[in-house]
């Protein structure tokens, strides 16, 4: 296995501490937020080519607001919850209306608390 791949699936190992980390910086930023892990990770299908998805519920979420709050999170949580800044992370910023449809659509998903 190439020293890439190993480094890869290291980061995939530790998605719930990854997690918890965002979860955290959703919380600082947004207040009260629901927070879970969907997609490939949460189903314990990963691949090389996995990424950590997380889906971060607000109560209201501007769609103008998306990128901000994208960057603002990721940045919090990696100044000051230590993500490393190389964790393959992908977050979903939705209101609960939009949740639904990404819930259902999902097989698991894995909550997480700040």
């Amino acid at each position: 296995m190439s020293s890439w791949v190993s480094y890869h699936f290291e980061h995939l190992r530790r998605w719930r501490e990854y997690a918890e980390k965002i979860a955290k910086a959703a919380e600082s930023v947004l207040g009260d937020v629901e927070v879970y892990v969907i997609g490939g990770v949460a189903e314990e299908r990963t691949t090389v080519l996995s990424d950590i998805d997380i889906l971060i519920v607000a109560k209201y979420i501007d769609a103008e607001e998306k990128k901000t709050l994208y960057v603002d999170i990721l940045e919090k949580a990696i100044d000051e919850y230590e993500l490393p800044w190389d964790a393959p992370v992908e977050l979903h910023i939705v209101d609960e209306r939009e949740s639904e449809e990404y819930l259902k659509l999902s097989r698991r998903a894995v909550r997480i608390n700040p």
